[in-house]
């Protein structure tokens, strides 16, 4: 069982909640972000969010300028100069090898510094943004979503919206012990388009859902799978480890960059060189982080929702139907190519837990599972698709932590 789960009976401890539903606020209102701070190391002054914004896009210009001037420098000295040069560098090779394992100690060193423990899981993880950081950030995408979907938010009396409270509130309310639930002011808003199959919930607890993934979530205990998922993702941090990794790698990407302008002979071999290395980057390093994130969200999330007396098997036969609806994709994705597990992965390794979360939900002295189980409903699903010859599939991510890391660091080019 998840460490999180065993401190269920310490209830003394917060009594200070209080019995009021915790979505209560439009998610355009004003209000006053709170924020979780968990961190195990030292407190580290923000770097005002803009800067992270355009901090990628200037370093990878000075890495490629730098890199593409030392290749035209070395190329205009005489021959004499080279080997000049050359011998110089096999003279001090001991200096120049021990000044690379200084760097690569004090490397090692800040990694280390800024390992910290995540209180959910106990899983040590790098970090180097403070909640104050991610909670800017989280305004700034928060006001950039309301922006763009100005004309797409529904009003507070509709029903979606009030399905989606009263989920969410459900969720909240049975895992209310949590610091990391009741210290956040939580909101909701829901957006209107039903080819968007997408929900998500930003680092300070704006919850978001668009309608085409309440049309596919015909039960509540559907929604409180997927909820329960996006709602980890905020309670474990994902959005700020997501950022610190970003930074992280693209370190490692700044020095391809300079590396491939400055060493191969031609400016197309350079980009050619700096994709396959950033490719390499991306497909060892990551993506399989990505999918271990999701996989992550996924257990402390049915967990969240057997806390809530959902019913948990919803969880597998959302994902089946996710299976469905990806078999009418026009194309097939690679596993390892991706930021998320596929939807077989994903089935199979919520399969392995729900023995636990069906025992967690007695624990937590729920009423019976009801007798009709909801996978039963995947054949009726698949005949309804399949009967359907004007059937796309929906667009969006599913479940998807927030892409903070690149309204951090910039886009992807």
């Amino acid at each position: 069982m998840l460490g999180l789960f065993r401190c269920v009976r310490s209830v003394p401890r917060f009594s200070q909640v209080q019995n009021y539903p915790l979505v209560t606020r439009r998610s355009l209102e004003k209000r006053n972000n709170i924020e979780c701070g968990f961190h195990t190391t030292s407190p580290r002054a923000a770097i005002p969010p803009v800067v992270l914004i355009v901090l990628r896009p200037v370093l990878r210009v000075v890495a490629f300028v730098a890199g593409r001037n030392f290749r035209k420098w070395w190329r205009s000295l005489p021959k004499d100069k080279r080997q000049y040069y050359w011998s110089k560098i096999k003279e001090n090779k001991w200096n120049i090898a021990g000044g690379g394992g200084v760097a690569s100690a004090m490397a090692y060193w800040f990694y280390i510094s800024h390992l910290e423990v995540e209180p959910i899981t106990g899983r040590e993880r790098f970090s180097i943004v403070s909640p104050k950081q991610i909670q800017e950030l989280s305004q700034l995408e928060f006001d950039a979503i309301c922006v763009e979907f100005a004309n797409n938010i529904l009003p507070i009396n509709h029903p979606y919206y009030a399905r989606v409270k009263r989920v969410a509130n459900r969720l909240l309310h049975a895992n209310k012990h949590l610091p990391q639930i009741y210290t956040k002011t939580w909101t909701i808003t829901v957006l209107d388009d039903s080819k968007n199959m997408n929900a998500f919930v930003l680092p300070n607890g704006n919850i978001f859902v668009f309608t085409g993934m309440l049309n596919i979530c015909t039960t509540d205990d559907e929604l409180g799978m997927v909820l329960g998922h996006e709602i980890s993702h905020c309670l474990l941090g994902h959005a700020g480890e997501n950022v610190s990794r970003e930074h992280l790698l693209e370190s490692i990407k700044l020095v391809l960059i300079a590396l491939a302008w400055a060493i191969l002979p031609s400016d197309i071999l350079s980009l050619l060189g700096y994709g396959i290395g950033a490719g390499a980057v991306n497909a060892t390093l990551r993506y399989p982080y990505s999918r271990h994130l999701e996989n992550e969200a996924d257990q402390v999330g049915i967990h969240l929702a057997a806390k809530a007396c959902f019913d948990v098997r919803a969880a597998l036969a959302f994902w089946a139907k996710m299976d469905v609806i990806h078999e009418f994709d026009q194309f097939d994705s690679l596993e390892w190519l991706s930021t998320h597990p596929s939807h077989k992965t994903r089935h199979a390794k919520i399969e392995e837990q729900l023995p636990d979360a069906i025992s967690f939900r007695k624990y937590c002295k729920c009423p019976d599972l009801p007798a009709r189980d909801p996978r039963q409903e995947l054949e009726s699903f698949r005949r309804s698709i399949s009967d359907s010859r004007t059937f796309k599939p929906p667009v969006g991510v599913f479940l998807t932590v927030p892409d903070m890391a690149n309204s951090a660091v910039g886009r992807e080019s």
